[in-house]
């Protein structure tokens, strides 16, 4: 089964097809909203919540920013396209334009919500195919560095769900 995403980006109309999109998080905190949002979102530093991140580099502000993110161990270079983004509503889309993972077709959507009695809830999930791998070890490389994300967010917020 095939999904459509069509998403805005200065300008530009992306349509992507993606085979398959199963690797991503849902998490709860004990912090706000507007806190979680602060951390995560894209215009922020990537290695401070992604541990396979070495460091990451930023150009422009909204739809149709970028970022090249460093993988660590000189395992390559992450380039990313911010196709959708609402401060308001706390969430964002991005793409991968190129990458040493093993996907193609990466669409990343992150929202932050508000999980009453002061906690935040992240969802951070990813429609992709496999590229180079079965499906199955995609899956297991990129829930691994979602699992990595909720771990190192949970160092800052402490995590209860």
């Amino acid at each position: 089964m095939k999904n459509t995403l069509v998403a805005a980006a200065g300008g530009l109309l992306f349509m992507t097809s993606v085979a398959h999109a199963d690797a991503g998080i849902e998490a709860v905190y004990e912090t706000s909203p507007e806190k979680l949002w602060a951390l995560v979102d894209f215009h922020q530093p990537s290695e401070n919540i992604m541990p396979p991140i070495a460091s990451s580099e930023r150009s422009g502000e909204g739809v149709g920013a970028t970022k090249i993110n460093t993988l660590a161990d000189e395992g390559g270079k992450v380039h990313l396209l911010l196709a959708h983004y609402d401060a308001k509503a706390m969430t964002f889309n991005y793409t991968i334009q190129d990458s040493p993972l093993p996907v193609s077709n990466y669409v990343g959507i992150v929202q932050v919500s508000d999980a009453g009695d002061g906690r935040a809830q992240l969802s951070w999930q990813g429609k992709y195919a496999a590229n180079g791998v079965s499906q199955e070890k995609a899956d297991e490389i990129l829930g691994g560095f979602y699992a990595a994300i909720a771990d190192k967010i949970g160092q800052t917020f402490k995590r209860v769900k």
